[in-house]
């Protein structure tokens, strides 16, 4: 073959690569440029809504109206692009500006939201009555607020694709690249923000790292102006860049289509989220996570769309087939999701490895988004073959997208969820994707000659089936997977079932509920899939304390404020208070006042419905700053501080906000749980605590539920007579009895350090504040770590000499109850054993020997025996309808009979349990003990006797048979 002839073909091929090459150098170069772009817009949105949160609320009407103004000005951005030309100014000159100015009002935006929140605190305060104003003025102000760069970001992309080294690209292409790449740049915004940024330098200094990575775009941006010399140098005049009056007939289908797709898959990423948080648990990092795979996705999708408009010409025959193919995408991520991948685990609090969360959102997610991301720029570009003009084709259709994105989440949390349920909504937004398919026009083709037509109906038929057969899919699977942990045991055993499940506008709410003897004995409220609340017996004590340490020291309490309702607990102790006229409790969900009607039980009684409760809902923290009124009492009965959105309400400003809602002499309560946090950051949070109250303390009972008290002002001599009024009253005494604080003295053995000893332990410990939340961890914490903490504390004989050498207890303790004279410390003996037996174990028979024999108190007694006082009320109450008591009732009862220190009742109870049926090795050992106790050592010798071939020799044998024949001359068996 002659080479000669070639030689022409090989160079128009050659100047078609060196074309290719050309035209792709622009988009590289500006796909970096948004791409740092993304960055920092990403970073700048979650620390503004984060800020705005605080400042105005996290209510779900406030959130929603916050998120809804940074969304105006996204769209003014749009509508400015969309109806303007740009004049006497090159663009890229312009989207410089643009960064310039997103990237230093977004920095003031962080330094300045905190003291603005102060400066409006009177204006709030002067409202409060007038919610719908004051609702309103919040939505004007974080508007006006968020004005200037949210409306220079949303111009951005409208204006850099006009830029003249663009013009020789294929639209579509440009389009794509440039969005995806911004996207992208919003996923390294959101990781790096959350996983490294706020913990390293805090808000302020994340938002100096934003408007770095803006200003860097900028500059990037200008010094390509000083370099492209293939277009015109255009200098920017003092005249205004934008011009408006750009006049072309809009694409109303297609606008109409933009839409629905930002409205439907910002209402799939709100039903994603709740779907999600029912699997793992809602952290700060987890939600960073699934941020990122969303915008991972659609930032992929957009540079596919990129290559496929690189190779096709004919985009809108595409349109249908992704719209469909979406939907089909929505319903097979949701029916195919693997949610057993994640073993969830119950107890406090658990943290899922993140590449497990990673999988659950890739599959949940990731489709869906990629396909949304090849979506958009489809769409722009066939609106740009009807305006033409670059920038405003971009910037009308970015416009309708920003709006549907505004929409969506409203019409997810208000109406989707609320009253449909995950189902139905994964459902309802793959038929709104079908449906948005059939506006395109593609499928209106009278024949089926084209084969396009054959896809599109198959897809079709794919959405109608698979939306008959989710039908079918069980929908309460996610629901069941949440409360799987805490209504079944080890061995699949029934622990509890759910008596009542909502899906609310901002979470998932189960009421779990646990029988004993088929009674109710306690209740589990679960929030998505965290354990929120309880009132088990251990639970029910600190909560309880949180009101009554407070009412024992300020008897004449009156107004009393409750931060977060839980299941109630602390609200009904609250009502005992003698004083007490006024109950304001405060919750951010009207779900949880909604199913305080499912609680029932022995002496429970609906707090909500006392008369004196005024249920407000509403943001606690907003509540504190935007009310006037002043309190007696402060208590609250918080969400765990690791839980996402907690944060807040452990922190220096949050208790500094507490104390001035407090008159003088007022008493805050807050909860401290050890054991859901490193050691550090519980300094952290008792350094933010005695910073808001200079007169802080810290109370504990057994347990490493630990309980900040702040007094306003010095605090002052409660008398002896007032502190016993909670103990005399009838129903308060028999309250505080039930959960081990017999007497009075007990409130004093509760103590474990004052604000010096606080001084002392957090001298090199910074504060958790508003600006560092990232002192609070989503790492695991230590248990030995904290045990060893604990214990250093719970140790009796330091903790009465704190007490002793308290300069607070000194102020506020009774006289008449001498820490010397009244036996207290006793009581810190006490509570150190009680501790060490609940975390090591212990020799049962020895711990309820000494109990038995050296106090009066019943509850210990109850706990070593493995009951409590409201399992003993449930077993008493069942065993008065049958005679004899049913053999399950029998521990409790015979506990029951010995906290009376009832041994002959004790042993009867024994005696006939053991003649009725299987009677254990330990309780012959206790039957045993007892007899010995009641001087029939003969009885215990033959019981011992009989019992001998069963009884193996072991150090707890050699102990019992050595104490029983020293103490009772007790004989042992051979």
């Amino acid at each position: 073959m002659n080479r000669s002839h070639l030689a022409p073909e090989s160079r128009v091929l050659d100047e078609a690569q060196t074309q290719r090459l050309r035209g792709s150098a622009p988009v590289i170069v500006l796909s970096s440029i948004l791409f740092l772009s993304g960055i920092g817009a990403l970073i700048f949105e979650t620390l503004w809504l984060r800020l705005s949160g605080l400042a105005f609320g996290n209510s779900v009407w406030a959130a929603a109206l916050i998120l809804s103004s940074f969304m105006a000005g996204l769209a003014l951005g749009n509508a400015i692009a969309a109806s303007s030309r740009i004049r006497r100014w090159r663009p890229l000159y312009l989207y410089a500006v643009l960064e310039v100015l997103a990237a230093f009002f977004g920095c003031t935006i962080v330094f300045g939201l905190p003291a603005l929140g102060e400066l409006l605190r009177p204006l709030w305060q002067m409202l409060w009555n007038y919610q719908p104003t004051l609702l309103g003025l919040r939505f004007i102000v974080s508007f006006l607020i968020l004005l200037i760069p949210t409306t220079a970001m949303g111009l951005t992309l409208p204006v850099l694709i006009e830029d003249p080294m663009l013009r020789q690209t294929n639209f579509g292409r440009a389009i794509g690249f440039l969005y995806g790449s911004n996207t992208l740049g919003a996923v390294a915004g959101a990781v790096l923000g959350e996983g490294y940024l706020i913990a390293a330098f805090g808000l302020r200094g994340t938002s100096l790292v934003a408007a770095l990575a803006s200003g860097v775009a900028a500059a990037v941006a200008l010094l390509i102006t000083q370099i492209d010399r293939n277009t015109p140098a255009l200098v920017p005049e003092r005249t205004l860049p934008l011009r408006l009056g750009a006049k072309y007939w809009p694409p109303w289908r297609m606008l109409f289509i933009s839409f629905g797709t930002g409205c439907i898959l910002l209402s799939l990423e709100v039903i994603w989220f709740r779907f999600l948080r029912l699997y793992v648990v809602s952290t700060p990092t987890a939600f960073a996570i699934m941020l990122a795979i969303v915008l991972a996705g659609i930032g992929l999708g957009g540079l596919a769309a990129g290559v496929m408009h690189h190779r096709s010409a004919r985009p809108n025959q595409f349109l249908p087939i992704l719209l469909l193919l979406t939907a089909i995408a929505v319903l097979l991520s949701y029916l195919f999701f693997p949610g057993e991948a994640v073993k969830t685990l119950g107890g406090a609090f658990s943290i899922a490895s993140w590449p497990q969360i990673a999988l659950l959102c890739l599959a949940l997610m990731f489709p869906v988004s990629f396909l949304s991301g090849i979506l958009f720029p489809t769409i722009v570009a066939l609106v740009q073959a009807s305006v033409e003009d670059r920038m405003n084709s971009t910037g009308i259709t970015t416009l309708f997208n920003t709006a549907g994105a505004a929409v969506g989440p409203l019409v997810a949390s208000f109406t989707l969820l609320p009253n449909l349920g995950l189902q139905w909504s994964f459902i309802l937004c793959a038929v709104a994707y079908a449906l948005l398919a059939a506006l395109t026009g593609e499928q209106r083709a009278s024949s089926f000659k084209r084969p396009i037509n054959f896809v599109i109906a198959a897809l079709y038929a794919a959405v109608i089936l698979l939306v008959a057969f989710v039908q079918y899919h069980r929908a309460d699977t996610p629901f069941e997977h949440a409360s799987r942990p805490y209504e079944l045991d080890e061995r699949g055993r029934a622990l509890a079932y759910v008596v009542k499940k909502i899906e609310g506008t901002a979470d998932t709410y189960q009421l779990l509920r646990r029988d004993l003897f088929g009674q109710p004995y306690y209740y589990r409220l679960l929030t998505n899939a965290f354990s929120m609340s309880a009132t088990n017996p251990r639970n029910q004590r600190y909560m309880r304390l949180f009101a009554y340490l407070p009412l024992a020291l300020r008897p004449e309490s009156k107004d009393v404020l409750l931060i977060c309702y839980g299941c109630g607990v602390t609200a009904d102790a609250i009502l005992h208070g003698p004083e007490v006229r006024r109950l304001d409790i405060v919750d951010i969900s009207k779900e949880v006042f909604a199913l305080a009607d499912f609680y029932s039980g022995i002496n429970y009684s609906n707090p909500l419905r006392d008369p004196r409760v005024h249920p407000i809902v509403q943001d606690g923290r907003f509540f504190l700053q935007a009310s006037p009124k002043q309190y007696d009492i402060i208590s609250g009965e918080p969400p765990p501080p690791k839980v996402a959105g907690s944060v807040n309400l452990y922190t220096e400003e949050f208790f500094s906000l507490m104390n001035s809602r407090l008159k003088e002499g007022g008493i805050a309560t807050f909860w401290l749980p050890i054991n859901q946090l490193k050691v550090d950051e519980a300094k952290a949070i008792l350094r933010a605590f005695h910073n808001a109250f200079a007169n802080a303390s810290v109370w504990a009972s057994a347990d490493q539920e630990w309980i900040m008290m702040g007094i306003k002002g010095p605090g002052r001599k409660i008398e002896a007579e007032k502190l016993r009024q909670l103990w005399n009253d009838p129903a308060s005494g028999a309250d505080l009895r039930r959960i081990g604080v017999e007497v009075p003295q007990q409130l004093g053995a509760l103590f474990l350090m004052d604000g010096e000893e606080i001084d002392r332990i957090t001298k090199d410990v910074a504060p958790l504040t508003d600006l560092y939340p990232k002192r609070l961890t989503d790492e695991r914490w230590d248990d030995e770590a904290s045990h060893r903490f604990t214990l250093t504390y719970l140790d009796a004989p330091s903790a009465f000499q704190r007490f002793l050498w308290s300069s607070l207890i000194n102020r506020i303790w009774p006289e008449a109850l001498n820490p010397e004279t009244a036996g207290l410390e006793s009581f810190f003996n006490l509570r150190q054993s009680r501790y060490l037996s609940e975390m090591n174990g212990s020799n049962e028979l020895a711990e309820l020997d000494l109990y038995l024999r050296r106090s009066r108190l019943r509850i210990p007694v109850l706990e070593v025996l493995g009951s409590d006082g409201f399992r003993l009320s449930i077993a008493e109450r069942v065993a008065k309808k049958s005679q004899p008591p049913p053999l399950e009732t029998m521990p409790d009862l015979v506990a029951g009979a010995l906290a009376q220190r009832d041994i002959n009742g004790a042993i009867r109870l024994l005696e006939d349990e053991k003649d009725r049926g299987p009677f254990s090795l330990g309780d012959t050992f206790l039957l045993i003990y007892l007899y010995c106790l009641n001087g029939d050592v003969d009885k215990a010798e033959a019981l011992a006797a009989k019992n001998a071939a069963a009884i193996k020799k072991d150090s707890f044998v050699d102990w019992l048979w050595a104490k029983l024949q020293s103490e009772f001359g007790f004989h042992p068996p051979n």
